[in-house]
């Protein structure tokens, strides 16, 4: 659409992490054409790193001479093909494209030197970073990053005051486990890779009771009384310039949300509420470590654990000789997500702390939901609702 309004809307929805509320948003033009410097970067470190270190310098001159070559004959194969300047940036990263980054840098010390393990670890670690890139770009991580920081830092004096109310008996609660030997044991005993196991269990049970109830709220979202009630969201935005031309008074009809737009309003709704739950575990986390480290010494810590503990570091101050210990990060560590965990439960489960933790967010949310409506109806004026009177952004 060339309309100049309708353009800034979309960077609008690029700003906020949300790429998919775009009309003909294509993952081969608008997602991987993205991504294509970092891939093309990606290929030539592997290329370059590929020959063995047993090849003579000659050999491994030629092997890396072969991969640079792999890399421009398919960027000029593809291009010509579709017509396009041989040396064009590619307007489409398709099967074709996604092959030979995948496959090309395994060719290299599969053919010098017959190396088929670190062939295949990198076939495998290309299919997984395409996989990761692809989702990252295709739902705006990054820029979803940005914004969701910036409101944040923007409501932090909000976020603090609920935080005041909330961190007072959960502080006291931790403390007491921080207390106990049980708790110190446990994660000491808690050896390679049982400990992250244990936490991550901690976060996938967090996730879940936040995403229990959003097939609900996104669905609530979404409905809107009539046109007027959606100008009266729009406002301040780009969109606010598509509304000179919609129905008054009319029921809103808008398509509902495909499958990937309802997973990129979840991730935004999930994500901005990962901040705040890890500004709650940064709090608990500073609060026990500094705890911790003046009262837990080293006597204290073999009680808890009964061996000798493991010292990191240690600082004599005012007399009192101060240790930071493994053990110490452990049970930290332990308690944080521990924490997060009980503080992400309550938020979803309780109304009052619910509207305070996530109605800025959910509002916010709204707002974009009302944007894609205007946005929509002026895409495609031949499917609104009313032909009668219409109304003003004004």
């Amino acid at each position: 659409m060339s309309d100049p309004a309708a353009t800034e809307t979309e960077r609008w929805f690029l700003k906020r992490g949300l790429p998919h509320f775009i009309a003909d948003y294509s993952p081969t033009r608008d997602v991987l054409t993205r991504a294509v410097p970092l891939f093309v970067l990606i290929f030539l470190f592997e290329v370059a790193n590929a020959p063995s270190r047993d090849f003579p310098i000659w050999l491994d001159i030629v092997a890396v001479a072969v991969g640079f070559g792999i890399l421009l004959g398919a960027w000029m194969l593809a291009n010509g093909l579709r017509g396009r300047p041989l040396l064009a940036r590619p307007v489409s990263v398709g099967v074709f494209e996604v092959a030979v980054f995948v496959l090309a840098p395994p060719a290299i010390p599969l053919l010098f030197g017959g190396q088929w393990r670190s062939a295949l670890a990198t076939a495998v670690g290309n299919l997984l970073l395409l996989v990761v890139i692809f989702f990252g770009t295709s739902y705006g991580v990054v820029p979803l990053t940005r914004w969701a920081g910036a409101r944040t830092a923007r409501e932090l004096e909000q976020v603090m005051s609920l935080l005041v109310r909330a961190l007072p008996l959960l502080i006291l609660f931790i403390t007491f486990i921080f207390l106990q030997n049980e708790a110190w044991q446990i994660t000491a005993g808690l050896h390679g890779p049982y400990y992250w196991i244990v936490l991550g269990i901690f976060v996938v049970i967090g996730i879940g009771f936040s995403v229990i109830r959003l097939p609900r709220e996104i669905g609530e979202l979404s409905d809107f009384e009539s046109w007027n009630r959606v100008a009266e969201r729009v406002k301040g935005t780009p969109a606010e310039q598509l509304c000179r031309e919609l129905p008054a008074d009319e029921d809103t009809d808008t398509p509902p949300l495909t499958r990937r737009q309802w997973v990129n309003v979840a991730l935004v709704v999930l994500y901005s509420q990962f901040l705040q739950v890890m500004l709650v575990s940064v709090m608990v986390f500073v609060f026990l470590f500094v705890f911790g480290g003046l009262v837990v010494t080293e006597s204290v810590t073999r009680g808890f654990v009964n061996h000798t503990p493991h010292v990191l570091g240690s600082l004599d101050l005012w007399g009192r000789h101060l240790v930071v210990t493994e053990e110490l990060l452990r049970v930290t560590g332990f308690l944080t997500v521990f924490a997060g965990l009980y503080f992400s439960v309550t938020a979803t489960t309780d109304d009052s702390y619910r509207r305070e933790f996530i109605g800025e967010i959910l509002e916010e949310m709204r707002r974009s939901l009302a944007v894609r409506a205007v946005y929509l109806a002026a895409l495609n004026p031949a499917s609104r609702p009313g032909r009668g009177s219409t109304i003003s952004s004004t």
